[in-house]
């Protein structure tokens, strides 16, 4: 029996048997061979499988019988006759002892000598046996009891770990990860963008944002907090003993067949850990600029900028404003055969046929900035940035455009008028701006009245609620938008102490609209409300004149 087991160099045959795949199957040898833990605990410790499948697998491997929490003895069956910190770091337990021999539970039977000494120390034969280490724990605190608690800090690290290697177990069991599932799916199927999950003292309050609104859903129990926010941790492969800092995460996943990528943020909170999961589900299908919501003045001046051979365009606004869509919308007009075009991205959302699209990877020293240049070598045409973040990349990007590269970039900033403003700001210099700078669109999304329930009153069309839009009065958005075509007075005007006012009244001289002008024209085309462009860009706005 002893020799069933004491093989150091274990098989992987019990992950297979688990229905581990064959990736987290990879990444748990390969952590056990860096660390030199036994395969067990590393599955454990990653949170791959939960105590019971682990010990399942394991008796089937190993042809042992698997014992659960009721076929241990009440009390202590070997009478002291083995030291309890070698049972505890052996992870093994004596079960039952008869006249026949003794029944030794263990965890992990990759653990050498432990028969043996159970045998010698015992004087009877061993039978061997597997059980969930959740059972043997508590198996030797009924016989020998728990360490006192001690309020001396040093102690508060490993009760740190403990308690986080029995939180990733149980958040590990079925029924927390088939809540969180049907979570994401949840949130797919409503097209959310993103899940917030919050903990408050007496419930756990889950919210998805949904065409830009936070919406309520139903809340779990307040007691399986801790275990849906460890399991999104375990998902994003984040450190679950971790509480007091905010952490950073991502995910690929796939639910019901759709392919996602998940964005995790954690920051701790009164009640515990707050937690936002950003969905990026993957896009293929082409985005038509028709379809925007680009006012026809827009579109033609868009249109016409995108004809140059050079220059530099900028898409601005906030996070989740739509950016990233009229990007992709602009990329698929260039995609042509005679043009080369190289986008960079984080991460890449749409993925567009004859486009190389670049996604940054800021851990393995693939920033924005070291993108662009390697791109600059690779002869592109048209230059796609997903986001001027720094001074070092939109100077490569205003230099690109300055020798002969058409680019296109997204920027961070509350109206088109403050663009120019925030890139001199960045330590750009204006003189390189303005001779590169051809067009500046700022945009937001808005939703739209929803068609099945939407009602006019005093000549307006408003937002009701019904079955197909949840009762919100609104179902899917569009863009709003407001551009500026740099004239020869609007570039004079980019000066170092640049006033985005002062460029804001010119540039509605030179004839640009605002955004709160294709909201009014929006509300009379019976598109959307007064309301919806209030909360969206916070002014009042009534029919077109």
């Amino acid at each position: 029996m002893a020799d069933v087991m004491l093989d150091t160099l274990e098989s992987t045959g019990w992950l297979e048997i688990a229905g581990l795949n064959p990736a987290d199957t990879q990444r748990a040898v390969r952590a056990a061979q860096e660390s030199g833990e036994p395969l067990a605990s590393v599955v454990r410790r990653l949170g791959f499988l939960s105590d019971m499948a682990i010990a399942d697998a394991l008796a089937k491997a190993h042809g042992l019988t698997r014992l659960s929490a009721k076929d241990f003895a009440e009390e202590d069956p070997a009478e002291g006759a083995i030291n309890p910190e070698f049972l505890n770091s052996s992870q093994a337990c004596i079960a039952q002892i008869n006249e026949d021999g003794v029944l030794l539970a263990l965890a992990d039977p990759s653990v050498p000598d432990i028969s043996d000494a159970v045998a010698l120390a015992t004087g009877k034969p061993v039978t061997l046996a597997l059980a969930p280490l959740a059972d043997i724990e508590a198996a030797l605190a009924r016989y020998f009891g728990t360490p006192e608690d001690t309020t001396d800090p040093t102690h508060t690290s490993s009760a740190d770990d403990a308690d986080a290697e029995h939180l990733r177990d149980l958040a590990s069991e079925a029924p927390v990860v088939r809540l969180v599932n049907d979570l994401i799916k949840d949130a797919l199927a409503n097209r959310a963008s993103d899940i917030h999950v919050e903990p408050y003292r007496d419930r756990l309050r889950i919210r998805l944002r949904i065409d830009g609104v936070l919406h309520d859903r139903e809340s779990p129990s307040a007691s399986l907090a801790q275990l849906v926010v460890s399991r999104i941790k375990i998902i994003a492969d984040l450190d679950i003993a971790e509480r007091r800092r905010p952490q950073d995460g991502r995910a690929r996943v796939s639910i019901s067949g759709t392919p996602l990528d998940l964005r995790v943020a954690t920051t701790p909170s009164a009640h515990g850990e707050s937690v936002v999961i950003r969905l990026l589900e993957d896009r293929d299908s082409e985005v038509n600029l028709h379809n925007l919501g680009l006012s026809e003045k827009d579109e033609t001046l868009l249109m016409k900028t995108l004809a140059a051979p050079f220059g530099l365009i900028l898409v601005v606004g906030p996070t989740g404003g739509g950016k990233t869509t009229t990007l992709a919308g602009a990329i698929s007009t260039l995609n042509t055969p005679e043009r080369k075009v190289i986008s960079i991205e984080d991460p890449v959302e749409y993925q567009i046929d004859g486009v190389t699209q670049i996604a940054v990877r800021p851990a393995v020293g693939l920033t924005f900035a070291n993108a662009l240049r390697s791109v600059l070598r690779q002869d592109p045409d048209v230059i796609v940035v997903g986001e001027l973040r720094d001074q070092e990349t939109a100077e490569i990007a205003v230099n690109a455009a300055l020798t002969g590269h058409l680019v296109l970039a997204t920027l961070h900033a509350n109206t088109a008028a403050g663009a120019p403003a925030r890139l001199i700001d960045m330590g750009i210099d204006p003189s390189l701006l303005r001779s590169t700078l051809r067009l500046i669109l700022s945009q937001r999304l808005i939703r739209l009245l929803c068609p099945k329930c939407k009602k006019k009153v005093k000549g307006q069309w408003t937002a009701v609620g019904c079955d197909a839009c949840a009762n919100t009065g609104y179902h899917r958005r569009t863009g709003l938008y407001e551009s500026i075509e740099l004239n020869a007075e609007l570039l004079d005007m980019i000066q170092p102490g640049l006033s985005a006012l002062e460029f804001e009244r010119a540039a509605r001289k030179a004839g640009a609209l605002s955004l709160a002008d294709d909201g009014r024209a929006k509300i009379a085309a019976g598109l959307t409300d007064a309301n919806e462009i209030w909360r969206v860009i916070g002014e009042h706005v009534g029919p077109s004149a």
